[in-house]
């Protein structure tokens, strides 16, 4: 069922607020734009198209903006004076009538509304309740534009956007200023109605710069826009004379009072929200989608990384592991081992043990092993320090990563190292148990070779190619010729050449594993999987904005 004008606004603004903190900081503020006015005025207008218009009235500072709202209501209602900046709190003044409609949160939401003075809060708004006001408007007197305080500026620009109609206060001296023209032209840009009053007009002066006003009204995109100009003049209780400013209320009572004009009001201010709007999420979208795909290709780099390193540790048949004294005790062991002898074996190795036991020494084969799982874990380590050195320069681009340290533990480091290193020496005897099974070998004729078998295809697991040939013979020597002779005299050629790529496959596993979890921490500040999901519900809900509103 299609989506009606109010339901695409809300889940357009729905999809707005919960991609923000996906939008990079550049493209961040044309996402609050749009956000602020799909909440100010896109989602009020469609909810209520006949509800009051909400008049801005804004400009420089010290432009008079207040004195000319007092002057309009005949009574003070915001503060007037020379300290700058003396709007420091925004007033809105409605009719008892629109009261409860200005002060729910369908008007500025995210301003707090309260009667009276209210304090300086730049998070808040004063509604003032005028008896004489018509009630199909409210007028807010904002903050200067131009302020030297940085939260009136945001929130006169916040207010402005939320207007339907502008009243834009400048003086004669004052009304080339670039800050005053930017906000006039994305008015213009937007088709919103504005009217200009010059205040402080040198008397004499006023047709002459009443036409310089108009012309750059016409170059800078305004068209024609109504300009009161009102002369320099004492003040009455800081107010001005009715007939100074009478033209700009008689202006703003046929609006209040003309129907058809309020609703032409609300389409151009309404169309030109939407539009604008639109633009602003289509441009912080596509930033957002940019930033997204340089987080998915710098963790992509890292999963890259990861699966490198694995494959390094697993394949590797380098010193580290096979070293020379190494290698030279594995030919040792493996060529005295006899399996036709494996009965006497049993008894000569469980000796062995005894003796060594009783001297502190391990029995050769199982010196082997451990040197062997010691050599790995070593390369593991090494393996760990780089990816995550690697995985965090890699990043640094992206995200803060300050909080990490240059180097990891060395002593937490090798103790995972170990773990994984032993775990993979217990899976590879786990592969040997099950194929013995499997083939049938007897178990009695394996017990007391266990150790030697395991050490066999551990070192085949390091110097396999990744082709049909079996082992390399290079810098393992004779100790790869001979776990290969060792292991075919039990399983066969065909069932070692697949119990080592198993081995190494565990290995690779092992590795890569442990490899993610050593980086985990870069990666889960790299991971943007939600931001994307987030980003697809905005792309969904913009196309749909643009299909009902546009």
């Amino acid at each position: 069922m299609p989506l009606t004008s109010v339901e695409a606004a809300r889940v357009w603004a729905g999809a707005l607020e919960q991609s923000l903190e996906a939008m990079p900081q550049g493209s961040r503020g044309d996402a609050q734009r749009a956000l602020r006015r799909l909440q100010d005025v896109v989602l009020p207008r469609l909810e209520d198209a006949d509800a009051p218009l909400l008049i801005v009235v804004g400009g420089s500072t010290g432009s008079g903006k207040s004195t000319l709202v007092n002057s309009l209501l005949g009574r003070n209602v915001s503060r007037a004076g020379a300290v700058r900046p003396t709007t420091r709190r925004p007033v809105l003044i409605c009719s008892p009538q629109q009261r409860d409609w200005f002060m729910s949160d369908r008007v500025l939401p995210r301003l707090a509304k309260s009667e009276g003075s209210g304090g300086d809060s730049l998070d808040a708004i004063t509604i003032a309740v005028e008896e004489t006001l018509w009630p199909t408007v409210g007028i807010v007197d904002a903050p200067d534009i131009d302020s030297v305080e940085d939260g009136n500026r945001r929130l006169a620009s916040e207010l402005l956007d939320g207007a339907d109609l502008w009243v834009f206060v400048t003086t004669a001296a004052r009304y080339a200023d670039a800050v005053a023209w930017k906000h006039l032209e994305e008015a213009g840009s937007r088709g919103l109605r504005v009217a200009i009053v010059l205040n402080r007009v040198p008397v004499g002066a006023a047709e002459e710069v009443r036409e310089d006003l108009a012309s750059l009204a016409r170059q800078r995109g305004l068209g024609e826009v109504m300009i009161v100009t009102v002369e320099e003049q004492p003040l009455t209780d800081g107010r001005l004379p009715a007939a100074a400013i009478a033209p700009i209320g008689a202006y703003l009572e046929s609006i209040g009072r003309d129907a058809q004009e309020r609703a032409a009001i609300v389409r151009r201010s309404l169309s030109g929200a939407v539009s604008s709007s639109l633009q602003e999420t289509a441009h912080a979208l596509e930033a957002a989608r940019e930033r997204n795909r340089e987080f998915e290709a710098a963790s992509e780099d890292v999963r890259q990384l990861i699966s490198s390193y694995a494959r390094e540790a697993s394949s590797s048949s380098s010193d580290d592991v096979l070293r020379g004294e190494v290698s030279a005790r594995i030919a040792e062991v493996l060529g005295s081992w006899d399996m036709t002898k494996t009965v006497s074996r049993v008894f000569s190795g469980l000796s062995s043990r005894l003796m060594g036991a009783i001297r502190g020494q391990a029995a050769p084969d199982v010196q082997v092993q451990r040197d062997l799982t010691g050599g790995l874990a070593q390369r593991l380590a090494d393996q760990y320090h780089r990816a995550w050195q690697e995985s965090v320069r890699r990043a640094r681009s992206l995200v803060d990563t300050s909080s990490f340290d240059e180097f990891l533990d060395v002593d937490a480091v090798a103790q995972r190292a170990r773990r994984v290193a032993q775990e993979w020496t217990s899976e590879v005897t786990e592969l040997i148990r099950a194929q013995a099974e499997s083939s049938r070998v007897s178990g009695r004729m394996l017990a007391g070779g266990i150790n030697v078998v395991t050490v066999s295809l551990m070192v085949a697991a390091f110097t396999m190619t990744g082709g049909l040939t079996g082992v390399e013979v290079g810098i393992a020597g004779a100790s790869a010729a001979l776990s290969q002779t060792v292991l075919e005299a039990y399983f066969g050629e065909r069932t070692v050449r697949s119990l080592a790529e198993q081995a190494r496959d565990a290995l690779e596993r092992l590795a890569a594993a442990s490899l993610s979890d050593v980086v985990e921490p870069v990666s889960a500040l790299l991971d943007r999987s939600d931001e994307g999901v987030r980003l697809d519900a905005l792309e969904q809900a913009l196309g749909d904005a643009r299909e009902v509103l546009a």
